[in-house]
């Protein structure tokens, strides 16, 4: 009886292993929210929280909320929807294992069982003794598939659950959220009636992605939650620990930063408070930060997405190095060999001569040394032809044909035509005219977003892991 209207109990008593850890404030407030019988809602409810990545939003709203819904009747049919079908598949699934697994849910069977299910793993029916004998109907769709129209047994959606269900590819261009956004309005929220509660859990992806409209819309109960709520009043000390957890040249820097913050614990937690200690602590979501980004963390833990129009990388604090022809000087002052680097040479090539007259070829000279920091050593931007930027790469090759175990490649997304047959044409062509011509180069797709790829660089680029060589041309650092 207690357990109907105290889900925190609830959640405790029958799913003691996913709940391991106190409930954080966000939690808590998920689980004070009172619950309604479908048939005593007069009107629809919307609700929507945007929660840390990583947070357990899921396993609470996804999982137990809904097994408690249909256990103690509250719903007739739940809809749940996803970033993909598959994903939304996964979440049924996991409930319907909770519904025929008398074995691994053994206390649940006792006190509400014996369970009758019907349908598939995800589209299927829960009959609970005690409750409406239609019983409560659970299946999976995707965000952007047809739900209005949906019934069990002539009754509407009674509950649509929403979990992550924008994807990362199209929040990307106006039209794309614009679509999203019609299709939440236009169907998803004509497919209930006057008592369907309409949840949406997940992390603002973009600035005007569907959550972040939704969560200041009229007629939302909404809250944004963050990891770090207040960030701590000695910034400063936070930032000496940064500078030794960067040091790669230190094999144990990850435990001299911890030395560091367990000498000045105190002073660094000073005014600090994260939403959950016990998941996330205030050193992990540091650290996270640092080897994550600025960017990628306020996103998915501060739900706070930077504006991917904006200046990703600010190039004042680019990390320099010099390169003398054989040697590396670092930003640290550390001469390293290039003889002893792992060195790649990677060619983007344009479309054509005629496309994208703006547009640039690069030829990029990357080393990596022991430790692990990279150096941009050249990056070479020109608007010439696919012909013209392989003789550079044969030119380039000639001056660095004695490294070994070196990469040569290029970005042959749509260039196969232009590249492969060139390639091997004056390589022939070299052969014949006795000139060095073994340069094995390959060709690779490139499989990510741009946008993602660049922003990837960023913590890499900010932590000085990567450094630039001083005499590189200034078109480059613009491009940045």
């Amino acid at each position: 009886m207690r357990c109907e209207q105290d889900k925190a109990l609830f959640c405790a008593v029958f799913f003691p292993d996913r709940f391991a850890l106190p409930f954080n404030q966000m939690h808590r407030a998920f689980l004070g929210r009172p619950k309604q019988r479908w048939t005593d809602r007069t009107s629809p409810v919307k609700q929507a929280d945007a929660a840390p990545r990583g947070g357990a939003k899921s396993t609470l709203e996804s999982f137990a909320s809904l097994v408690h819904d249909a256990v103690y009747g509250f719903e007739h049919y739940v809809c749940i929807l996803s970033t993909t079908f598959d994903l939304s598949e996964d979440l049924v699934e996991d409930l319907h294992r909770a519904f025929v697994d008398s074995e691994a849910n053994e206390d649940l069977h006792r006190v509400f069982g014996p369970f009758v299910v019907d349908g598939t793993k995800t589209d299927f029916v829960v009959k609970v003794p005690g409750w409406d004998a239609r019983g409560t109907r659970f299946k999976a769709f995707s965000f952007g598939s047809t739900i209005r129209g949906t019934k069990h047994v002539g009754v509407r959606p009674t509950k649509v659950v929403m979990d992550d269900s924008e994807h990362p590819d199209r929040v990307r261009s106006p039209d794309q959220r614009n679509k999203t956004a019609d299709f939440l309005q236009k169907d998803i929220l004509k497919a209930g009636d006057r008592f369907t509660v309409y949840r949406m859990i997940g992390t603002v992806l973009h600035g005007d992605a569907v959550l972040a409209r939704v969560l200041s819309s009229p007629g939302w109960l909404s809250t944004k939650w963050r990891a770090v709520q207040v960030w701590p009043k000695r910034m400063d000390l936070w930032n000496v620990c940064k500078s030794l957890w960067e040091e790669l040249d230190d094999p144990d820097r990850l435990e001299t930063a911890q030395a560091f913050y367990a000498a000045n614990r105190a002073a660094m937690d000073e005014g600090a408070s994260v939403l959950w200690p016990e998941g996330e602590s205030l050193w992990d979501l540091m650290v996270l930060l640092w080897s994550d980004g600025q960017a990628a963390f306020n996103s998915e833990k501060q739900n706070e997405p930077s504006d991917p129009d904006r200046q990703a990388f600010d190039i004042e604090a680019f990390r320099r190095c010099k390169f003398d022809g054989t040697h590396i000087t670092n930003a640290n002052g550390r001469r390293v060999r290039l003889n002893d680097c792992s060195v790649a040479f990677w060619l983007d090539p344009r479309a054509s001569s005629e496309i994208k007259r703006n547009d640039y070829s690069a030829l990029a000279m990357v080393a990596r040394d022991s430790a692990g920091y990279r150096y941009v050593i050249r990056c070479d931007l020109k608007r010439d032809s696919p012909a013209q930027a392989r003789a550079r790469v044969w030119s380039l090759w000639e001056m660095y044909a004695h490294l070994r175990g070196a990469k040569w490649g290029y970005e042959d997304n749509g260039f196969a035509a232009l590249n492969d047959e060139g390639w091997d044409r004056e390589r022939e062509e070299r052969r014949q005219g006795g000139k060095a011509y073994n340069l094995t180069v390959k060709g690779y797709p490139s499989t990510t977003n741009k946008h993602d790829r660049i922003l990837r660089l960023q913590p890499d680029i900010e932590n000085g892991h990567m450094q630039f060589c001083d005499d590189l041309s200034p078109v480059l650092i613009e491009q940045f």
